[in-house]
C-alpha cells in the first residue's frame, strides 16, 4: 500500500476514526438521538462505561462522565455535553505524534502501545482547539480498541433504509479573533490547506469562516468566528451556551438524502424549515437538479452548486447542547452550500430571536 505520509499530509492521516461525545450519563437523550439517526451499538466497555455507535464509516463513542478524574467529567462540567475528542486514524502513530510535536503541537499523551489478540493498538494525543483533544490512532481495521466487547446484535437499533456513509466535515466555532490562530494551527501542525473563505452577514449579526482540509478531503474542518466581539450573534450564542469553543455541527454524507431525511422526519427529527419562495428560485440558479423540485420542498432540502454539479443538504435543530447535525449528498460538487449559507444563517437568527437570545 502506498504511504499516505507526504508533504501535503505530513502526519499520515487516513481519516476521522471516531468522535468522542461526553455525556452526563449514558441514558441521556443523546443516546436515543443516535438510535433515531440509524446508528447501532457495536461495542462497549462496561468498566469505563462507554458505548460505540456505528453507521457506515461513522463512529461516535459515548463517554459517561461520572469519573471526576476523567477528561469527560471536566468537559461536561465546563461545557455540557458535546464532542470532547477528535480521533484521527493514522498510518503510523509514532510518526504522527513525533511530527505533530515537531510542528508545534502540544503533547497530552505520548505514544501508548497496547497488544491484544486482534493486533497492536497505538494512540497518542495533542491539545486541539478549546478543550477538545486531538487523538492519533493506529489500529487493526476490524477492531476498535482493547478492553471493548464487540456486539453483533443490538435489539434497540433502528437502521435507516438509506444510511449515512461517512463524516463529510465538522465545523469548529471559536471566539472573535481566534479563527486565524486555529487556521494556522491546522496548517502548521497538520499541513491542512485553506480551501474556502466566507464572510456571512445576517439581519442582526455576522460570521467569518475559513475551511481547512487535507488535499483529498480525508478531513475537512470549517472554522467560524463571530463578526463582533462580546456582542450577541449566532456564533456567539453557541459560544455562550457551550461556554467556549466547540464543535458546532457534524455533516454526515448520504447516498440517497431524499429517503434518509424522509425517514428521519418520520422519526421526529426536526430540520430547518425552508420557505416556499426558496424553491421558486431554484430554476433561476446556475445549476440543474435531477430531482423534482416538489420532492425537495416536501423534504425541505436545500440545494446549491455550479455548472459542474450540485449538492443537497439540510440541518437539524440543536440536539446535543448547542450542537446540530447536517445531512448532505454531493453530486459532483465539493462546496459547502455557500448559496444556502445566508438562508441557514438567517434561519438560526430567527430561532435565537424566538428563544429570546437576540432582540
Amino acid at each position: 500500500m502506498r504511504s499516505k505520509i507526504s508533504e501535503e499530509n505530513p502526519l499520515g492521516i487516513l481519516g476521522i476514526d471516531h468522535l468522542e461525545f461526553t455525556c452526563s450519563s449514558l441514558e441521556t437523550p443523546t443516546k436515543e438521538l443516535f438510535y433515531k439517526f440509524g446508528f447501532q451499538k457495536t461495542a462497549q466497555n462496561k468498566e469505563l462505561n462507554t458505548e460505540l455507535f456505528t453507521q457506515g464509516q461513522v463512529r461516535f463513542l459515548l463517554i459517561d462522565s461520572k469519573d471526576e478524574n476523567s477528561q469527560a467529567y471536566k468537559y461536561v462540567r465546563d461545557h455540557g455535553e458535546g464532542v470532547s475528542k477528535i480521533s484521527f486514524l493514522v498510518e503510523d502513530c509514532e510518526h504522527a505524534i513525533k511530527t505533530a510535536v515537531e510542528r508545534g503541537g502540544e503533547m497530552v499523551q505520548n505514544l501508548k502501545v497496547e497488544e491484544s489478540e486482534h493486533g497492536v493498538y497505538k494512540t497518542a494525543m495533542i491539545k486541539g482547539f478549546g478543550d477538545v483533544l486531538n487523538e492519533f490512532v493506529e489500529r487493526p481495521r476490524t477492531f476498535f480498541r482493547p478492553g471493548y466487547e464487540a456486539l453483533e446484535n443490538d435489539e434497540s437499533a433502528q437502521p435507516l433504509s438509506a444510511r449515512v456513509a461517512r463524516i463529510d466535515h465538522l465545523t469548529n466555532n471559536v471566539p472573535k479573533g481566534e479563527m486565524r490562530k486555529w487556521v494556522d494551527f491546522y496548517k502548521q501542525v497538520y499541513g491542512f490547506k485553506v480551501t474556502r473563505y466566507f464572510d456571512i452577514k445576517g439581519v442582526k449579526t455576522g460570521l467569518q469562516s475559513e475551511v481547512v482540509q487535507l488535499p483529498l478531503g480525508e478531513v475537512i474542518i470549517p472554522i467560524n468566528e463571530p463578526e463582533e466581539e462580546n456582542g450577541k450573534s449566532q456564533i456567539q450564542g453557541f459560544l455562550d451556551l457551550h461556554n467556549g469553543s466547540g464543535v458546532q455541527h457534524i455533516a454526515l454524507t448520504c447516498g440517497d438524502i431524499l429517503t434518509t431525511v424522509k425517514e428521519l422526519r418520520e422519526r421526529g427529527i426536526k430540520f430547518l424549515d425552508i420557505p416556499h419562495t426558496y424553491y421558486e428560485d431554484i430554476p433561476k440558479r446556475e445549476f440543474t437538479v435531477e430531482e423534482e423540485i416538489s420532492e425537495l420542498e416536501d423534504r425541505q432540502l436545500l440545494v446549491d452548486g455550479d455548472e459542474e454539479g450540485y449538492l443537497i443538504q439540510n440541518f437539524t435543530e440543536t440536539y446535543v447542547g448547542p450542537l446540530f447535525f447536517e445531512f448532505i449528498q454531493r453530486k459532483k460538487h465539493n462546496g459547502f452550500g455557500e448559496g444556502n449559507f445566508q438562508a441557514l444563517f438567517d434561519a438560526i437568527e430567527r430561532d435565537q430571536v424566538k428563544r429570546g437570545y437576540l432582540e
